[in-house]
Order: structure tokens, then C-alpha cells, then sequence
């Protein structure tokens, strides 16, 4: 894909010399997105040479586009975005994802959760094998543009036959953007799956934006799972001990859900919902999908 290389890897070499960063590249820094990596400890990535393909989710989709933001208010974000690319990396759906814009509060933004949120997805996505091209900051003008003319393609090659699930995880604004862009017939064949009422109306109440009802009324299906915080919200982080005897890709996955310390991955029901079609995942059935 064109343009100036968005890894994270390449973020963290910010004010690093060019040649210096194309050394580092060079040097194997993308090595967990490459063909020839290691699979990842705990999940599906696929086997060294093996070409990505897209999965089957459980109502016959394949095609998936996610949405939050954790730039502003919600610090949870953090380990929900981690959390969310795991469950979909174990799941071997990495070429499934063809989207993702993050850190979309557009309105305002908070430098610290920007940068905490920017690491759980970029360095998230190359730790479990996703192609981190297709992700987006939204804080980011360049960025917010290129991911909104992105989200309009995959809606615009949406058919009955190949439906896309976008995933809403933060406010409705940047959904909204790509959906009003896109061809009006192909939005009905994507899902607007959503699980939280405050994400579904913060952008219009506090924002003067649109609300996930303005999102079905530009023609996408509602999906509407229950809030997820009832079963993977706050909780003692001894739950997630067992994370930290998985490898260093899941340790790290502990440490962005010990960050905020209150052990809530709520966002992450969402992505296990898309899997296995269960909409109220517990916490030892994550385990178990995690250990089997």
C-alpha cells in the first residue's frame, strides 16, 4: 500500500534520521508482520510462509471493520482494543480485518490516552499479525481522511454475499463519515453492531454529531448485543493472571489490561460476538477459548 509507512514500529522512531528508521525496518522491526514470523504465542497467526486468508464468522461474513476511540473518556479502551485483536488473532482472522480507525473522538483529545491507545492497536496489531496498513488515528487529519475513503470502499464492495461487520467501539462520527460517503445500496449489507449506550449518543449529545440511530437510518443493519460490562467489565486483575503465563505476546496483552489496573476488556465482548455468534461471553469462557 502507498504513502509514508504508519507502523507502529516506525511511530516509536519518530524524530529518529530517515536512514536510521530505514535501517530499523530493514532490520526485521515489521518481523511479526511478516510471511516468514513466528506464530504468535496463543493465537492462530498463521504458520511461517502460509498466505493470510480470510475465515468464516459465525453467521457466514467474512469481512470486518472496527471502530473506538480511547483518546478521550474511555481509558478502558486500552485493554479492550488489545484484548479485541487477540481474540480475533486466536481466532485466525487477521486478513478478516480490513479496517480500523481508533483514537476517533474527533472533537477533542487527550494526549496521554492518545498515545496509550496508539500503542494497544499498533503495537497490538503487530504483535498478532495484522496488516497495521489498514488502521487509522483519526486524531490525525491525513489519516482520518484515508481511513473514512477506506471504511467507503469496504462498505461499497459490501454485496448480500459479502456482508462487512463494523464493530463500534467509541463514538458514531467516524462510522457515520465512512457510511454517508458510501453507496447508498451497499450499506445495507453491512452489520452496525454495537453493545454500549453511551458510545450510541455521546458524539450528538456532547458534540452536536450523530448517534448510532442516525447509522441505521443511512441504511445499515442494527445489531445490538447487551453491554458487555456485566461480564467482562471492572474485575480483580488476578483474573487475567493466567495471560502473563502465555508467552510474551499475551504478557504483554496483561500488561494493557493492568495499565488502568480495573481488569474491564469490555469492548473485546464485540469481537468474541463475531466469532462465535455467543453475546454474553464470561470471563472463564474467554479463558477457555484462549486456552483451547
Amino acid at each position: 500500500m502507498g504513502g509514508p509507512d504508519r507502523s507502529w514500529s516506525a511511530r516509536k522512531t519518530v524524530g529518529t534520521a530517515l536512514g536510521f528508521v530505514s535501517a530499523l525496518l530493514a532490520a526485521g522491526t515489521l518481523l511479526a508482520c511478516s510471511p516468514g514470523a513466528a506464530p504468535v504465542p496463543g493465537t492462530s497467526t498463521p504458520a511461517p510462509g502460509a498466505a493470510p486468508e480470510m475465515r468464516t464468522l459465525f453467521d457466514g461474513a467474512r469481512r470486518i471493520a472496527l471502530s473506538s476511540d480511547g483518546n478521550q473518556h474511555d481509558e478502558d479502551d486500552w485493554a479492550g482494543a488489545a484484548m479485541g485483536l487477540a481474540i480475533l488473532a486466536h481466532g485466525g482472522l487477521q486478513a478478516n480485518v480490513v479496517h480500523y480507525d481508533y483514537n476517533n473522538h474527533i472533537w477533542d483529545s487527550e494526549e496521554r490516552h492518545r498515545r496509550n491507545m496508539t500503542e494497544s492497536v499498533m503495537e497490538g496489531g503487530e504483535r498478532f499479525g495484522f496488516d497495521t496498513s489498514r488502521f487509522y488515528d483519526a486524531t490525525n487529519p491525513d489519516e482520518l481522511a484515508a481511513g473514512t475513503e477506506n471504511l467507503a470502499a469496504e462498505i461499497n464492495r459490501s454485496t448480500p454475499d459479502d456482508e462487512l461487520w463494523l464493530l463500534l467501539a467509541g463514538p458514531m462520527e467516524t462510522a457515520w463519515m465512512g457510511l454517508s460517503a458510501a453507496d447508498p445500496q451497499a450499506r445495507k449489507s453491512v452489520k452496525c453492531l454495537s453493545h454500549g449506550k453511551w458510545n450510541e449518543t455521546h458524539g450528538h449529545d456532547d458534540h452536536g454529531g450523530h448517534t448510532y440511530d442516525d447509522l441505521i437510518d443511512l441504511g445499515c443493519q442494527k445489531v445490538r448485543i447487551p453491554d458487555q460490562n456485566s461480564n467482562l467489565g471492572e474485575t480483580d486483575m488476578s483474573d487475567w493472571d493466567y495471560l502473563k503465563d502465555g508467552g510474551d505476546d499475551m504478557e504483554w496483552l496483561y500488561s494493557r489490561i493492568d495499565l488502568l489496573g480495573n481488569g474491564d476488556v469490555s469492548d473485546a465482548g464485540m469481537d468474541y460476538y463475531v466469532i462465535t455468534g455467543d453475546k454474553n461471553v464470561t470471563r472463564p469462557e474467554l479463558r477457555s477459548f484462549f486456552e483451547s
